[in-house]
């Protein structure tokens, strides 16, 4: 009878220590309505939280180690750009000024990224009454280093003057990871060409190139977290998947949403459609 009552103990213990990090998925089944099944149960949800906790912890490191390695890169190419030869004064500082917009780029992720347990609070406080900034230019000038070390012509579009209300350093983000994706698969002696438009009450951002493409069956999957198209997007150079997901998530915060265009061989075109930040509101008049 004692060892009928303790096998529901021993097995609950044996799947317990059979469950690790790398494996939070397995749960305690024990059918029973007694003590013994609430105890299960108790166990599951603990279990459920852990596995919840370690996949954000996991997502964390991994957005973390995506959005650094970009700035990263760009101020190696402007360093290795600006000392195979001697510049004039104003080249130095221009390349300095770049570094220096990059380290404070990297400074404010930091900022963000120490604050991650409590992220979610900081980003509902910040969004209806955050900055009102104008960032695609910086995200287009900041890589231009990077295109001029891979051979690509980076220009501008038309620039119509737009507002939208958000988070600098999450908008800039954006912008970033769609910038760095055309980069990353657009090849030598290609043309990478943003620009900023107006259209029925939103911003309409748009970064075209003359890239690789996009087979037309993966483009509904492409915004994906770790989704890589095909084996010529994964080769050499190729992304972890993460970019464009990030990319999204930010314009869906700010009330947007991302589109894109795409043929193999023939280039992809993404636009980031955000809403226009209103006029300021009046302020009250007290009642007499």
């Amino acid at each position: 009878m004692a060892g009928r009552t303790l096998k529901p103990v021993e097995r609950i213990a044996d799947i317990a220590r059979g469950i690790g990090e790398s494996d939070l998925s397995r749960r305690i089944d024990v059918e029973t309505d007694d003590e013994l099944g609430r105890l299960a149960a108790t166990l599951n949800g603990m279990i459920g939280r852990l596995e919840e906790a370690f996949l954000k912890q996991r997502r964390f490191v991994a957005d973390a180690s995506h959005e650094l390695r970009t700035p990263l890169a760009v101020i190696q190419a402007e360093t290795s750009l600006v000392l195979e030869k001697p510049r004039a004064q104003d080249e130095y500082r221009r390349s300095l000024e770049l570094v220096a917009q990059e380290v404070d780029y990297m400074s404010e992720i930091v900022g963000k990224l120490s604050s991650w347990p409590k992220r979610r609070r900081l980003r509902a406080a910040q969004f209806p009454g955050g900055q009102r900034r104008r960032p695609p230019q910086r995200a287009l000038g900041g890589r231009r280093s990077l295109a001029q070390e891979k051979g690509l012509r980076l220009s501008l579009g038309p620039m119509d003057g737009v507002t939208v209300t958000g988070d600098r350093v999450r908008l800039r983000q954006l912008f970033l990871n769609i910038l760095d994706n055309a980069l990353r698969y657009t090849p030598s002696g290609g043309a990478i060409t943003g620009s900023v438009t107006r259209r029925d009450g939103q911003a309409v951002v748009s970064i075209s190139d003359t890239g690789i493409g996009i087979a037309e069956e993966h483009l509904p999957f492409i915004f994906d977290r770790f989704y890589r198209a095909d084996k010529v997007r994964t080769d050499g150079e190729g992304g972890t998947g993460l970019g464009l997901s990030i990319a999204t998530s930010i314009a869906k915060m700010h009330g947007g949403r991302s589109r894109s265009r795409a043929r193999p061989a023939r280039g992809t075109t993404f636009r980031i459609l955000l809403p226009l930040a209103g006029p300021p509101a009046a302020p009250a008049v007290p009642n007499p």
